[in-house]
């Protein structure tokens, strides 16, 4: 598939400078749900999106994983965090894995064939996209966050707030 592993990147929580924020990459790529449906990314517009990529053969990515899981309750209703396994084996190689590390409160995707991947140039995992709720721009993180960190909720937050999405509470 061509995607290497973030090895280098520190496991830190609050990189200290924020990513620039830049057009959406195009997504329009269907993946498949966990119920093997195809699922196009424009579902989730209205709402902000955490899109996360990530393998079972990563070790950064798996890593990251029980943040992930966590920061979906911080930010319920504020930001929609989707898994998107790019694990050859599909849903049927992530989902056990995932039930095995108690992951479940973050939307799942797979895309299997790494098409959504290469569409929206991921070149290392793990990668992750703040998607605004318009669609229109996004920051883009590589290598793993500690997501759930108070400072890296601030810091989800304090980019969303004034790009087109749902105002935002100043708690975490």
């Amino acid at each position: 598939m061509g995607l290497s592993v973030a090895l280098l990147w520190p496991s830190v929580s609050y990189a200290g400078t924020l990513p620039l924020r830049q057009n959406t990459p195009p997504m329009s790529t269907p993946i498949l749900d966990k119920d093997g449906k195809p699922l196009s990314l424009n579902v989730f517009g209205g709402m902000p999106i955490l899109i996360n990529f990530w393998a079972t053969w990563c070790p950064p990515c798996v890593a990251e994983l029980p943040a992930l899981d966590r920061a979906s309750d911080k930010l319920a209703g504020d930001v929609k965090i989707l898994l998107i396994s790019v694990d050859r084996g599909g849903s049927k190689k992530a989902l056990p894995f995932l039930k095995d590390r108690s992951i479940g409160r973050p939307h799942l995707a797979f895309d299997a064939n790494g098409a959504l991947s290469r569409e929206m140039g991921v070149r290392g995992l793990p990668t992750s996209f703040l998607v605004t709720a318009n669609q229109r721009h996004c920051w883009i993180y590589q290598g793993p966050r500690e997501w759930d960190d108070p400072a890296m909720i601030v810091e989800l937050r304090q980019l969303l707030e004034g790009h087109g999405s749902p105002t935002m509470p100043s708690s975490v």
